[in-house]
């Protein structure tokens, strides 16, 4: 009687859990979301490491150069030290047999005096030894902070490249390569000018510079002589920013009416036909 009143409190206090396959598959894809996010994480963490330990290493080259600089320059030190000595001991000699007559004396004076020589030769080019060793001490700080520059900006332009992958637009740069395709047809005849995308605004600014009298083959060769100044059309196009549709267009200074133009191409979002027909229609209208 114990144990069925028991199992029925909790029965009664605690309905059984319900777990229905909606719930089951909105944890699973929290999970999932969850380790990828962890995965891309992961990636991150390897290749700041991989940085780091790059960084580490020329540290440590840096730094075994240095020290095998110093120890050489020590060397150097220590070698004068020597020398210094053994002048020393060339005046207590030269103090010692002061009482000598005059042609002893002059044995000895050529002798010492060939003596300093060499050692005067010897400090002149250990000292020329140790200005190398601090100018290629100075090179090595030099390249040293070259390199933690250069480290800097690497990073600085690793993060940039993420994030313009991050802000990449496929369908814009297809636009823009349709663009630029359609653009190369009549760069020699018509003359492109400049072209600009602005990332701001998702708008494309092309520049033609057309001859007068470029319509057609015949007219094109008389142009080449005429004196007549190059008009200068610009085409001002928008782009939607997530689709890359053609939004809107304007003409400056085309000379003729291309509205009809503009909005067909609308219609057919179709760049090249807005740029071919309206430079067509230009070039017609200054026969």
């Amino acid at each position: 009687d114990t144990k069925e009143k028991f199992l029925r409190t909790i029965l009664r206090d605690d309905p059984p859990v319900e777990i229905t396959l909606a719930n089951n598959q909105e944890l699973e894809t929290k999970n999932m979301e969850l380790r990828q996010n962890m995965d891309q994480k992961e990636i991150k963490v390897l290749e700041l490491n991989k940085e780091v330990a790059n960084a580490i290493e020329t540290v440590h080259q840096e730094t075994d150069m240095l020290e095998k600089d110093i120890v050489s320059m020590t060397k150097m030190l220590h070698e004068m030290q020597e020398m210094e000595a053994e002048l020393a001991a060339l005046r207590s000699v030269e103090d010692k047999y002061s009482g000598m007559t005059v042609e002893d004396a002059q044995i000895l004076l050529e002798e010492q005096t060939q003596s300093l020589y060499k050692v005067n030769q010897e400090m002149e080019e250990t000292i020329s030894s140790i200005e190398d060793l601090k100018w290629q001490e100075t090179r090595c700080q030099q390249d040293n902070q070259k390199l933690t520059v250069r480290r800097i900006q690497t990073e600085a332009q690793a993060k940039e490249a993420i994030r313009m992958s991050a802000l990449r637009h496929p369908d814009l740069e297809a636009a823009y390569k349709e663009c630029i395709e359609a653009t190369k047809q009549y760069q020699e005849g018509v003359g492109l000018e400049s072209i600009q995308f602005l990332q701001d605004s998702h708008s494309l600014i092309l520049e033609y510079k057309i001859t007068p009298g470029s319509a057609t083959i015949q007219m094109a060769t008389n142009a080449v002589n005429s004196k007549r100044l190059p008009i200068l059309t610009q085409f001002l196009i928008k782009l939607h920013p997530k689709s890359g549709r053609l939004v809107s267009a304007s003409i400056e200074n085309a000379g003729c009416e291309v509205k009809d133009v503009v909005q067909m191409a609308k219609q057919r979002n179709d760049i090249a036909f807005l740029v071919a027909e309206t430079l067509d229609r230009v070039m017609k209208a200054h026969p």
